[in-house]
C-alpha cells in the first residue's frame, strides 16, 4: 500500500482500514506562467512564488480531492462488509460521481441524493456519467436529502441484510478530513531540501517550515479538505495558512461547521494515538472567505470564467463551481497586492482523469433529463 504519511508520523492511525485508491504523492509544480500575470503593477507588489498542489492526479480513474477521503470511507465500509453506499450531493457534484467511479469499481452498489443547482457547462457532463456507470440516483428538491437518505438506506437494509454506508456529502467527517492532514504532511516531506530550492522550484525544509508556502488557497465546499490541511500544518508546526473560498451555502460551510469538523477530527487523532499534540481550534490557520459565493453555487461568473482560463494557458484544467472560484480569489488577492512577497500555493481540487463514459439521457431521472437539456441549451 502507498506510504501515508499521517500514519508514519501517528502509528495508531495505521490501523486504520484503507483502500489504495491515491496516486501520491500527488506532483507539486511551480506555476510561473501565472504567477508572472498576476505581479502586479510593480515588482513590490509581487508574490514570492506559486505554486500548484496536483490533485488532480490522484487518481488516473477519477481523481480530485474526494479520492483521498474515499481511501479511507470506502475502506471503512469494506472492512464492515456493507453492500452499498449512500452519499450526497449536488446536480454535478464531483463528490457523487468520484464515490459512485471508486465504490462500483470496489464492488459497492452506488446510490446518491442529489440536489438541484444551476444549470452549468461540467454539471451536465458529470450526470451522463451517472448515467453509463449506472449510479442510483435519488433527486430532492432541496440541499437537505436527509430524509430520502433513510428511506433508501432502510430499503437497502432489508434487502441485503445489512445497512449501507452512509457518506457525507464531500465526504467530510473526521474520518474523511484525515485523508487531507495526511495530505498537508505529504506536502510537507515533497518539500524537502534540494538543489530545485535555488532554482525556484518550492523546495523547503519541511522540519523549520522556512519554505513552506505561507497561504494554501483552496476550494471549500464542505470543508473537509481545507480543515484536514489545516490541521495538518498545525501538526507539523508550520505557520501556513490556509485560505478558504466556500463555494456551496453558508448553511452547508461555515465557521461554526468547521470548528465542530475541527474538534472531531483532532478528537479522532486523539483516539488513534495517544502521542498526538494536544491541538486547538485556535492553534489553527484557518480563513473561511465567503464573498466568492455569490451570486450562488454552481453559477458561472465573469471572474471564474477568467480564472478557468488563465489556468488553462498554464496547462491546468479547472471547472467553475470549485477551482475557478478559489483560483478567482487568489488572482484578485494577488493583483490587489495582499499577496506581495508570499509563497503561495494553489491547491486543485479538480479531476483530470478522462471522464467516465456517458450513458443515455433516457437513463436519468425526468428532471435530471430535463436539467442536461436546459445545460447544452445555455452552454452547447
Amino acid at each position: 500500500m502507498r506510504s501515508f504519511p499521517l500514519a508514519a508520523r501517528l502509528p495508531g492511525v495505521g490501523h486504520l482500514p484503507r483502500v489504495p485508491l491515491c496516486n501520491a504523492p500527488t506532483p507539486l509544480e511551480t506555476a510561473p506562467r501565472i504567477g508572472e500575470r498576476l505581479g502586479g503593477e510593480s515588482s513590490g507588489r509581487s508574490m514570492g512564488g506559486l505554486w500548484v498542489k496536483r490533485d488532480d492526479l490522484t487518481s488516473s480513474v477519477y481523481g480530485g480531492n474526494k479520492v483521498r477521503k474515499l481511501e479511507l470511507l470506502l475502506g471503512e465500509a469494506l472492512a464492515e462488509q456493507r453492500r452499498a453506499v449512500v452519499t450526497f450531493g449536488a446536480y454535478g457534484s464531483n463528490h457523487a460521481l468520484a464515490t459512485a467511479v471508486h465504490a462500483t469499481a470496489l464492488g459497492l452498489e452506488p446510490h446518491v441524493v442529489l440536489s438541484p443547482q444551476a444549470p452549468g457547462p461540467f454539471a451536465a457532463r458529470t450526470l451522463r456519467a451517472h448515467a453509463g456507470l449506472g449510479t442510483h440516483l435519488h433527486v430532492v428538491e432541496d440541499w437537505d436529502g436527509e430524509r430520502e437518505a433513510r428511506r433508501v438506506a432502510a430499503e437497502l437494509a432489508a434487502r441485503d441484510g445489512i445497512e449501507p454506508a452512509i457518506i457525507p456529502m464531500g465526504g467530510t467527517s473526521p474520518l474523511g478530513a484525515l485523508g487531507y492532514v495526511n495530505a498537508a504532511l505529504e506536502l510537507s516531506g515533497q518539500m524537502a531540501p534540494s538543489d530545485s530550492a535555488a532554482a525556484g522550484g518550492g523546495s523547503i525544509d519541511s522540519r523549520s517550515g522556512e519554505l513552506l508556502p505561507d497561504v494554501v488557497y483552496v476550494a471549500a465546499g464542505t470543508l473537509g479538505t481545507a480543515v484536514g490541511l489545516a490541521v495538518g500544518f498545525a501538526l507539523a508546526g508550520a505557520p501556513t495558512r490556509v485560505v478558504a473560498v466556500r463555494v456551496t451555502p453558508a448553511e452547508v460551510g461555515n465557521d461554526r461547521v468547521a470548528r465542530a469538523l475541527v474538534e472531531g477530527t483532532l478528537v479522532l487523532l486523539r483516539e488513534l494515538d495517544g502521542s498526538t499534540p494536544g491541538l486547538r481550534n485556535e492553534d489553527l490557520r484557518l480563513e473561511l472567505r465567503e464573498e466568492w459565493f455569490e451570486p450562488g453555487y454552481g453559477v458561472v461568473t465573469p471572474e471564474t470564467t477568467r480564472a478557468v482560463e488563465l489556468a488553462a494557458e498554464a496547462g491546468i484544467v479547472l471547472e467553475t463551481t470549485y477551482t475557478g472560484k478559489a483560483l478567482a480569489a487568489l488572482i484578485a488577492d494577488a493583483r490587489a497586492g495582499r499577496l506581495a512577497g508570499e509563497r503561495v500555493l494553489f491547491w486543485d481540487t479538480y479531476s483530470s482523469a478522462p471522464m467516465p463514459a456517458a450513458g443515455p439521457d433516457e437513463a436519468l431521472p425526468p428532471v435530471l433529463r430535463a436539467y442536461v437539456a436546459e445545460c447544452d441549451r445555455l452552454f452547447g
